[in-house]
């Protein structure tokens, strides 16, 4: 990763650069995080609005939309974004698989939202190559 990719943060107090997948899934973590409407100069930025959704379903369908919109408007490095549901798991988690392409390659990654505090963990899963 060369100087001008690296974060500013990074750049800035001299540490060495992250893999590009681990500094991408640590930047969606940030994206993801993020409360619409906290504070942010941009009302699109962060999650949210799928807990106005009147039932389960209807906000699962929702939440991927607005996932899969902030990766796409936030994170250009990632291209072709496609995101799958794969489901609950523990008590209060739901799973997201996130495809894409990074400089050419495919790589895949897990968003898992926990629903009571909806905080979200990225994961690193794989690098599928080209």
């Amino acid at each position: 990763m060369s100087a001008r990719t690296r974060p500013f943060i990074t750049r800035l107090a001299g540490g060495p650069a992250r893999p590009e997948p681990e500094a991408l899934a640590r930047n969606l973590e940030h994206l993801l995080n993020t409360r619409k409407g906290c504070g942010s100069v941009f009302g699109e930025l962060g999650l949210g609005d799928y807990e106005a959704a009147p039932n389960a379903a209807e906000a699962v369908g929702a939440l991927r939309g607005e996932l899969l919109r902030q990766v796409r408007r936030y994170e250009p490095r990632l291209a072709e974004p496609e995101l799958e549901l794969l489901g609950g798991f523990g008590y209060s988690k739901v799973r997201f698989e996130l495809r894409g392409r990074l400089r050419g390659a495919r790589q895949l990654f897990w968003l898992d939202l926990d629903t009571t505090t909806r905080a979200v963990e990225v994961a690193i899963v794989v690098e599928v190559g080209p």
